[in-house]
């Protein structure tokens, strides 16, 4: 058993937004599919009280804004009166023990079928699918993503006011703040990533088009509930649904930059090295041949560091397979302000407590990750209790 971390600076307090946390050990937002018809219930009531302590920050599952954001099966939603009071069961159980909770607010764009939006067709940034052979698994089984619908300027205004409504109704639901999903080749993804969004309007094109989508959002809902409850999350190095932008500093620098104007609680971002696991070598080796076309050096598109020395006022928030042996060095560096941990948090529901006093961590099952029961999300032990 090591030391601990209690006297790392990963244990020292942070302001976030109007929020001072207590240590800097953060649930990542991870989907966990346990929200019959969209609705938490007890055990997702209890899954999250496992996880809060005192003066840590919980970010929430992605959590859909509306039915045309993706309507997941067994996703909860934000954005019905039945929605609000069943996560105001969430939010209290995680204040009583000193917590501090927000909500992903979540809009999928392309990357849902028609089955679960009613027969609709998916709304994304440009009429295309996420490629041939990646499948989508609905409660029927598994089905083929389709061509989305481009979106009409309509669509949009109509997104927006549903990340109003849904960061408004979140705040009524006793969260904390909101944070807007724009990562893992999502909607507000996907208007950034040029090799998907293919629109000749005022939303496609040049960077500063195809950010705009992300940054009014971003405004609207900072103008509903205020700059300091509000934070975002980036995966600048995500290859996922078939992002791939063509300038990864560039392009997203320049997201980033924008929202560092804007004074938010916190910027998160994905580590790199998360969607480089396994040796995925071909992964690996698109990032290097975009560093060469664009005579970089290939460690400034395997690194965060740019993208700390353009957000340099607003906390940030890194997170990609962080575990006891290296969540305290980026912290202690100022490489990033806190560490968000995500299948480490799933196992061990006492995480912060196991990283200060150097408790071994438990393993986690991946079997269960997206599973529907209690087996995997509720039964995993404290570490006291695994000692009973």
């Amino acid at each position: 058993m090591s030391s601990g971390l209690a006297a790392n600076k990963l244990f020292s307090p942070l302001k976030i937004g109007r929020y001072t946390l207590k240590h800097r050990v953060v649930l990542a937002p991870l989907t966990r599919v346990r929200s019959p018809e969209h609705i938490p219930d007890q055990k997702v009531v209890d899954y999250y009280a496992q996880r809060a302590s005192d003066g840590g920050l919980l970010i929430s599952e992605a959590t859909h804004i509306s039915v045309m954001s993706g309507n997941y099966d067994n996703v909860p939603g934000v954005y019905t009166p039945e929605q609000i009071r069943a996560w105001k069961k969430v939010t209290d159980a995680v204040h009583d023990k000193g917590g501090v909770i927000f909500c992903q607010l979540w809009h999928v764009g392309r990357t849902t079928a028609p089955s679960c939006l009613g027969g609709r067709t998916p709304l994304g940034p440009s009429s295309n699918r996420v490629e041939e052979g990646m499948v989508y698994f609905t409660r029927g089984g598994p089905v083929p993503y389709v061509q989305a619908q481009e979106m009409t300027e309509q669509d949009i205004n109509d997104t927006i006011e549903d990340y109003i409504h849904a960061a408004k109704t979140a705040i009524a639901a006793g969260f904390d703040g909101v944070e807007v999903h724009s990562a893992n080749g999502y909607l507000l993804d996907q208007f950034i990533c040029d090799n998907i969004n293919k629109r000749t309007d005022k939303y496609g094109g040049s960077v500063e088009n195809r950010a705009r989508l992300m940054l009014e959002v971003v405004d609207a809902v900072v103008a509903a509930i205020g700059a300091d409850k509000v934070g975002i999350r980036f995966s600048p190095f995500g290859f996922f649904q078939g992002t791939g932008t063509s300038d990864i500093l560039g392009h997203y620098g320049y997201a980033i930059g924008e929202v560092e104007k804007r004074g938010l609680a916190y910027i998160h971002l994905v580590e790199p090295r998360s969607d480089l696991l396994n040796n995925d070598d071909a992964k690996l080796q698109k990032l290097k041949e975009i560093a060469k076309a664009q005579g970089k050096n290939e460690e400034d598109l395997l690194s965060l560091k740019p993208f700390r020395e353009i957000a340099k006022t607003t906390p940030m928030i890194s997170c990609g397979s962080f575990d006891a042996s290296n969540a305290a060095p980026p912290v202690e560096e100022g490489i990033t302000d806190a560490v968000a941990f995500g299948r480490y948090f799933i196992s061990n529901p006492d995480l912060p407590e196991r990283l200060a006093k150097g408790y071994p961590l438990a393993g986690y099952n991946r079997d269960t990750f997206y599973a529907h029961g209690r087996e995997g999300y509720t039964d995993y032990p404290t570490y006291d209790g695994a000692k009973l």
